[in-house]
């Protein structure tokens, strides 16, 4: 087999990195099931691997692949606004909580963007680095639209941000375990703020409830950190 003519043929096909994405998530979601959907084996998990593995064999860069994947990349905005649905239903639960969930939001947005920094530079991270952390609790078209506004570097703060709603989604049930959180709004706006659109998927999996409170600390933590960010960064330069 030519292996090189294989490779360039991978490279340079669209049509077989939409499918190897659709098919990989597909791969995860039968893992997970078989697993009893244990908590290790998310199906964005399985996914990522397989994906990042065909691309390193390959050799074909992120944005090669994102080109390639684009058509996924639209369908997120129709996908994101179908959780208004679950939003909706909880509309009054949520406007009887407005109070706690403004100051959640302040207090912790502040508080996961200054950790990010502080441990960064602490550890003597380059500038454009530590920036590039500041976006991981996003979704990451917001986090590269930002990242360019405050001069990081926006293939790495995707990367943040992948990291990010893997770490959330795979500790998060464990954490509420251990503080013994039961409450389902809490569980889902804490997933969502911390781990943007995985950890929404993963608190649709507790209930509807838990979505919806995903949804909205998922969105709220978007807006405010692509409006605010940029100008707090601009600030302090």
């Amino acid at each position: 087999m030519n292996y090189e003519a294989l490779t360039q043929y991978v490279s340079n096909t669209p049509l077989v990195w939409l499918l190897l994405t659709l098919g990989s998530f597909k791969i995860g979601i039968i893992i997970y099931e078989k697993f009893n959907k244990h908590t290790l084996l998310q199906p964005i998990i399985i996914a990522y691997l397989i994906i990042m593995t065909a691309l390193i064999i390959t050799g074909v860069s992120y944005k090669e692949y994102f080109k390639a994947v684009e058509i996924i990349h639209f369908f997120l905005g129709p996908a994101t606004v179908a959780l208004a649905l679950p939003l909706y239903k909880n509309l009054k639960h949520i406007k009887s909580l407005f109070f706690p969930i403004f100051i959640t939001l302040v207090v912790a947005g502040i508080f996961t963007i200054s950790i990010a920094i502080v441990l960064l530079w602490a550890l003597d991270a380059q500038l454009p680095t530590i920036l590039s952390m500041t976006t991981k609790s996003i979704t990451a078209p917001i986090a590269i639209i930002t990242s360019e506004q405050i001069g990081a570097i926006p293939s790495l703060a995707v990367g943040f941000v992948i990291i990010a709603g893997i770490i959330g989604a795979l500790l998060g049930t464990a954490i509420f375990k251990i503080f013994k959180i039961k409450h389902d709004t809490s569980k889902g706006f804490a997933l969502g703020m911390v781990s943007h659109g995985i950890g929404t998927a993963r608190a649709i999996e507790i209930s509807e409830k838990a979505a919806a409170f995903s949804a909205l600390a998922m969105g709220l933590t978007g807006i405010l950190t692509a409006v605010f960010l940029p100008l707090v960064i601009q600030f302090f330069k």
